[in-house]
């Protein structure tokens, strides 16, 4: 879960995981064990929330709440994990359910304005 929240932070701010690990004095090494299930430790939890501007709660899974634009939003999955789950679903899909599923996906996008 850390490594999840962690990594699509990096990409909401348009940056990798190492430059932001560098930023705050971490070596690429502790950013690899992150990425092989590790946690931080609390120091560096609360530098990574500072930095980020998000709770450890929600670095750690313990609440969906995160800050965009200065508000509190819920964010029950973060892209990773909604990608996810999209694509353990898109794989059990035939050829008629792709169609449908790219369909409704384009159309999503164009009437709602849902584009990053």
């Amino acid at each position: 879960m850390f490594w999840e929240r962690f990594y699509n932070l990096c990409l909401r701010t348009g940056k990798r995981p190492n430059p932001v690990g560098k930023e705050i004095g971490l070596s690429s090494g502790i950013i690899s064990k992150w990425k092989n299930g590790g946690i931080p430790n609390g120091e560096t939890l609360m530098k990574l929330a500072k930095y980020f501007d998000v709770s450890i709660d929600y670095l750690l899974g313990l609440s969906p709440f995160i800050k965009i634009n200065g508000e509190l939003v819920a964010m029950e999955y973060t892209d990773l994990e909604l990608k996810k789950k999209i694509s353990e679903n898109t794989e059990k899909l035939n050829n008629d359910g792709l169609t449908k599923l790219a369909e409704y996906s384009k159309d999503l996008v164009d009437s709602h304005n849902y584009e990053k």
